[in-house]
């Protein structure tokens, strides 16, 4: 059996390398590039009660753009920032924003730290244009506001020519793909043979969107990470490689 993993990641952070002795290869494509929308931040002119990331990619880019920070920090004064995921709200910290809550990395868990009614609070939630509106939903369900800044959107890049091949060939013993958006270009690019094989080999997924996506096209064994972080979401591939060519009990 390979002992070698597929990454497929939609955004432009990279994923954690194995080390030299790790027992396994990491294999990583980057499946879209990452274009910052031009943004006026007229969004930011309002006072706003809760602002949510949900993305590092989001807090890069509206805290790394120096009126968009101001904007920002001015609005959200008084009120409080939250982050979906232990990255993310690093990448916050790192910035000089310290998140008053973290959420595991749904919609549901930001709402199970939120007031039943938020009574018409406004609320910011930076992201890309193809995030879910999950968390949108929910809060809009509880009254709140909701002021949706799209940063940045998401472009594929073109297909590795030789991938297909690799994959059909049963080079892998895992796959992870690390959002829906990285799971489509996956799809709907293959050929019948790759799709064939890649439906007889187990994905780690970071959460259940995407999982609901594989499943969708007849992934038979999708495993979701312990948490929705690039370094849980390697422990579980790390895993599924080492145990492709562990002997039998």
């Amino acid at each position: 059996m390979s002992t070698r993993v597929l990454v497929l990641r939609s955004g432009g952070i990279p994923f954690p390398r194995p080390e030299a002795n790790a027992g396994f290869d990491l294999v990583e494509k980057a499946t879209h590039e990452i274009r910052p929308r031009p943004t006026d931040f007229a969004a930011l002119a309002e006072p706003a009660s809760l602002a949510v990331f949900t993305s590092q990619i989001a807090v890069r880019i509206l805290l790394g753009d120096p009126e968009g920070s101001v904007r920002f920090r001015d609005c959200l004064t008084g009120g409080r920032v939250g982050a979906v995921g232990d990255a993310t709200a690093e990448a916050l910290r790192r910035l000089g924003v310290e998140p008053a809550f973290v959420a595991a990395g749904y919609g549901s868990s930001v709402l199970d730290m939120l007031p039943a009614d938020l009574d018409g609070r406004r609320v910011i939630l930076p992201r890309g244009a193809d995030a879910t509106d999950e968390l949108a939903d929910g809060l809009r369900r509880r009254r709140a506001r909701v002021v949706l800044l799209v940063l940045y959107d998401k472009e594929p890049v073109p297909r590795d020519p030789g991938l297909d091949a690799e994959i059909a060939g049963g080079s892998f013993s895992g796959f992870c793909a690390t959002s829906p958006a990285a799971a489509r270009w996956l799809f709907e690019t293959s050929t019948e043979k790759a799709l064939g094989r890649l439906r007889e080999t187990p994905a780690v997924v970071l959460g259940r969107f995407t999982g609901r996506y594989l499943e969708s096209h007849g992934i038979a064994r999708v495993s979701e990470s312990a948490e929705p972080s690039f370094s849980s979401a390697f422990d579980a591939l790390r895993g599924l490689a080492l145990a492709a060519t562990a002997p039998p009990a």
